[in-house]
């Protein structure tokens, strides 16, 4: 299994939808198009959203529209939210489970480097992160990710 974790946008529906089709931000809306293109080739890919209201989000959970952010916060906020918002113990099951690909902005990645060091997960980013960083551009990740996802699931359908 291999589950793309990216963060929540800004743009939102104005009510309660499924977080896949909750969030309206472009960057937002490639990668749950990449993940859904892999998807139909047959790879077992789940997809998680990291909600600076919610927390971490399956795509198909329901939620309300917020005007929440971790753009701004320091550091240190960031990391004591991700603590208290269940973060870190929900990637940590995720993480036991599933190879992680991370696809998030500097602010998210912030909330999740304890367990994308921990875990080797793969981070798509133009910032250096610990992990499996794959450099990418603000603009193209979601090119990389299609890249990334279907050599993953090659290898995972590989026979030993």
């Amino acid at each position: 299994m291999i589950s793309v974790v990216t963060n929540c946008s800004a743009r939102k529906l104005n009510r309660p939808a499924p977080a896949r089709e909750l969030y309206r931000g472009t960057a937002f809306a490639r990668i749950v198009r990449v993940v859904d293109e892999v998807r139909r080739s047959g790879a077992p890919v789940s997809l998680y959203v990291l909600s600076a209201r919610y927390g971490l989000v399956g795509e198909w959970q329901v939620v309300e529209p917020y005007d929440a952010t971790l753009r701004g916060a320091p550091p240190a906020e960031i990391r004591r939210w991700s603590r208290e918002a269940g973060v870190i113990d929900a990637l940590e099951r995720v993480a036991a489970v599933s190879t992680l690909v991370l696809v998030v902005s500097k602010p998210y990645y912030i909330a999740t480097e304890e367990v994308a060091c921990k875990h080797n997960a793969y981070v798509l980013s133009p910032f250096r992160a610990c992990g499996r960083w794959i450099r990418t551009g603000n603009f193209d990740k979601h090119i990389a990710l299609r890249r990334l996802l279907v050599t993953l699931a090659a290898r995972s359908a590989s026979p030993s």
